[in-house]
């Protein structure tokens, strides 16, 4: 669960580590810049959301969103 863009920076930053992968490597599969990936893993709070899921995308994660009432039935 993701409970800031922090978290969100340290997990890209696993995930490119564990796929072998430098910052420039990451940033020129998914089309953004080093800085970009610099900045999204150190959680800078004004990352642009596309160009995080192409990020995302190039790992294997994905973002999942879910509500309060996730898993709740209709009308309850």
């Amino acid at each position: 669960m993701l409970a800031d863009v922090g978290t969100l920076g340290m997990a890209v930053r696993q995930a490119r580590k564990a796929h072998g992968l430098t910052q420039a490597g990451l940033a020129g599969l998914a089309g953004t810049g080093p800085r970009f990936i610099s900045e999204l893993e150190r959680g800078k709070a004004s990352a642009e959301l596309g160009k995080v899921l192409d990020v995302l995308a190039v790992l294997g994660l994905r973002l999942l969103l879910a509500g309060a009432d996730a898993g709740k039935g209709a009308g309850t």
